[in-house]
């Protein structure tokens, strides 16, 4: 017989699924993919990530802030390199980890 784990999702990506109204994150979407949108998890923190863009071909202003309390950068348009699309980049910071998300955040920042 087979015993099913329950899982708890981790309050912080519970208050910023709230904080998102379930648009970027679903926390009830346990058993698949709770990211509705492009998501990469990085161990870089933000100042890296921060550092990092700026040899990216193209890039608007960086934005900085909170989340439900989560700090996060954000760039409305970035392109990583020629050719590659311009694309908005929303790097939110969990605490042990950080994701890097292909999202406009200005609905919610």
């Amino acid at each position: 017989m087979t015993t099913r784990t329950e899982y708890t999702i981790p309050p912080e990506f519970a208050a910023f699924a709230a904080a998102t109204n379930n648009d970027i994150y679903d926390a009830e979407l346990t058993l698949g993919q709770p990211w509705l949108v492009e998501a990469v998890e990085t161990h870089e923190t933000l100042e890296q990530f921060e550092e990092s863009s700026r040899g990216w071909a193209e890039r608007s202003a960086v934005k900085r802030g909170e989340v439900a309390g989560l700090p996060y950068i954000y760039w409305r348009q970035a392109q990583a390199r020629r050719g590659m699309r311009r694309r908005p980049m929303w790097v939110v910071d969990f605490g042990a980890v950080r994701y890097a998300l292909d999202a406009y955040a200005d609905d919610y920042i």
